[in-house]
């Protein structure tokens, strides 16, 4: 605020831009959506150009409805995109933990373990393996986390494309195809199309 650039306004008009096309987007609950959890966690190394902090992304839906999802700065800076999508792994992993707590208070339990989908075959990989390899000392305390969890059955690790990783949205700038894409898996809906 104390030195605002040509790139500080030209952000600022972007977002104002985006959140005049968006604003008749609204969630969609559909009455037949099943009370399953599906998860989708991603990461962007190296993604603030600024501090070289990545940014974490997440979201979850049960059955078809957008619940619950974050995009956050992640606060150090990762050596690798292992690392960095570790980090956005056990943030996702903490959510899916309370809201299946939360799930089976409402009479809702998850019997299955639920589909926390990455798009990096290396965290799966490291996850799923009891050997500790050598070059993941530096994320030693969120690999056992997520390897705890994997474990315990609380989640699974299905491999999804980048192209379809639908938290590819919270984590980076994407093209207008893409977002509208991202947009409409998310089941955010324009309410004027239908009146």
């Amino acid at each position: 605020m104390q030195a605002p650039t040509h790139l500080h306004l030209a952000t600022v008009r972007r977002i104002v831009r985006y959140l005049h096309g968006t604003f008749a987007r609204r969630l969609f609950f559909p009455v037949d959506s099943l009370i399953h959890l599906v998860t989708y966690s991603d990461a962007d190394w190296d993604g603030c150009s600024d501090t070289r902090h990545s940014i974490t992304g997440w979201c979850m839906f049960l059955g078809n409805s957008l619940v619950s999802w974050k995009s956050k700065k992640q606060d150090r800076v990762s050596k690798s995109s292992t690392e960095s999508e570790y980090r956005a792994m056990s943030s996702t992993c903490s959510e899916i933990i309370w809201l299946r707590g939360l799930l089976g208070e409402l009479g809702f339990p998850q019997v299955e373990p639920t589909p926390l989908h990455v798009d990096n075959t290396s965290v799966i990989q490291i996850a799923a393996n009891p050997v500790f390899h050598e070059r993941t000392k530096h994320i030693e305390v969120d690999c056992h986390s997520i390897r705890e969890t994997y474990d315990a059955r609380v989640i699974s690790l299905p491999y999804i494309s980048t192209i379809l990783q639908t938290a590819d949205v919270f984590t980076k700038a994407l093209s207008k195809q893409r977002h509208h894409f991202f947009v409409d898996k998310l089941m955010l809906l324009d309410h004027t199309a239908s009146i």
